[in-house]
């Protein structure tokens, strides 16, 4: 995506969202979410309370009660697209008011890895579901199908930055070296794989499940 970042990084989120026929493609509930476009931009607003509320949006309304829709894998395309712009480090809350009355405040997290825990458990999410959809099997599938480019947007963020970001980019890495299409990945990945599944962290079960679906022998390391 380096041709499409302009202003120190800044990626030019009107011009990917020009790409996409959003009258053609809808998400959960349409007449109570803002358009999904709408959500996309608020992401990279210079507010953070707008970018914590489009992140809650875009949550619930491309992957509510875990269906997907025809909306959803034009947002997560464009969620993957974005995650090198500087915007998305911004420290968010995605939690509304009365929730906060009621559970207290939230500590704040960063967008960028909100993102990429979303994109991560989503896929996560759609391979359980391959058999039996909750929604269109096409819609899901169309999903899956970008995980070629999660990988790449995830790559740059295993290594660098923010513990919490390197953590959630690990997730989604995780998460996408389950499918066939990633299989030629798999040995530049294997050790990261079997280290985050031999230590205590949020991510051990998803390697182990990594490992299996390589089929490797992992009972050993229940």
């Amino acid at each position: 995506m380096s041709d499409e970042r302009v202003d120190e990084g800044r990626v030019d989120a009107r011009d990917l969202l020009l790409r996409t026929d959003w009258n053609a493609v809808e998400h959960c509930c349409p007449d109570v979410a803002p358009a999904t476009p709408v959500l996309l931009l608020e992401l990279l607003d210079d507010d953070p309370g707008v970018q914590g509320w489009a992140f809650r949006a875009l949550v619930e309304a491309h992957t509510r009660q875990q269906v997907f829709y025809t909306a959803t894998a034009p947002a997560a395309r464009f969620v993957a697209a974005v995650l090198g712009d500087p915007r998305t480090l911004a420290p968010v809350t995605d939690r509304v008011a009365q929730e906060e009355v009621e559970f207290g405040p939230q500590p704040p997290f960063l967008l960028r890895a909100g993102l990429l825990a979303w994109l991560g458990d989503s896929v996560v999410e759609a391979i359980a579901q391959r058999e039996w959809p909750y929604g269109e099997a096409e819609d899901l599938e169309a999903f899956l199908g970008l995980a070629p480019e999660f990988h790449a947007a995830a790559l740059p963020f295993l290594d660098a930055g923010p513990a919490e970001v390197r953590a959630a980019a690990l997730g989604l890495v995780l998460a996408v070296l389950r499918l066939p299409a990633l299989a030629d990945r798999i040995p530049g990945h294997r050790d990261r794989v079997r280290a985050a599944a031999l230590r205590e962290g949020p991510h051990r079960l998803r390697a182990l499940d990594t490992l299996a679906s390589w089929g490797e022998e992992v009972s050993h390391l229940l």
